[in-house]
């Protein structure tokens, strides 16, 4: 069962308006001008930089979830990740706050992935595209958060997908 994730209206804006109006329209009127100015028509290409880092970020941004027969895949253009359902203990929409310092992934334009810790949620892996209705799916890893299109479907169809028997920690003394 598909879910795509959408982005947010902020987002949405951030992504227009920042991503494509200022990080390629900018530099695109910029070479214009100097090719007008000078005369080198070498200067339009001064905007593929800043195109080429525009399609990086797109294409790392998460594009839905997926619940397949193995696991809940985090659909990306590129590098989707599965999360096999035996590593998942469960999910929640319990809101918390997410993100905070240490952030290794990328915010904004397209939305946030990767990890982030903050000091009231611990460690936790962003996978959003908006930060409305998110879903916070815990793992033997951590807690991953997650933005599906709809969230309560998510939540129950990824609940009805686990394993009768979650997974426990064990001791090493009280290991079987």
């Amino acid at each position: 069962m598909h879910f795509p994730a959408v982005l947010g209206r902020k987002q949405r804006l951030l992504a227009g308006v920042g991503g494509i109006g200022l990080g390629f329209g900018g530099p695109f009127l910029l070479s214009v001008a100097l090719v007008a100015s000078s005369g080198d028509a070498s200067l339009l290409i001064l905007p593929l930089p800043f195109l080429g880092a525009l399609w990086m970020i797109q294409v790392l941004a998460p594009s839905g979830y997926t619940l397949e027969e193995d696991g809940l895949r985090l659909e990306r253009r590129w590098a989707g990740r599965l999360i096999p359902y035996d590593r998942i203990t469960g999910c929640d929409r319990e809101p918390r706050p997410i993100g905070g310092l240490l952030a290794a992934g990328v915010n904004g334009l397209f939305g946030s992935h990767g990890p982030r810790w903050n000091p009231r949620t611990g460690w936790h892996y962003l996978a959003i595209t908006n930060t409305d209705d998110l879903v916070f799916v815990h793992t033997r890893g951590g807690l991953v958060v997650l933005s599906p299109s709809r969230p309560a479907e998510f939540v129950t169809a990824l609940h009805a997908a686990l394993p009768a028997t979650p997974w426990k920690w064990h001791s090493s003394r009280n290991a079987p």
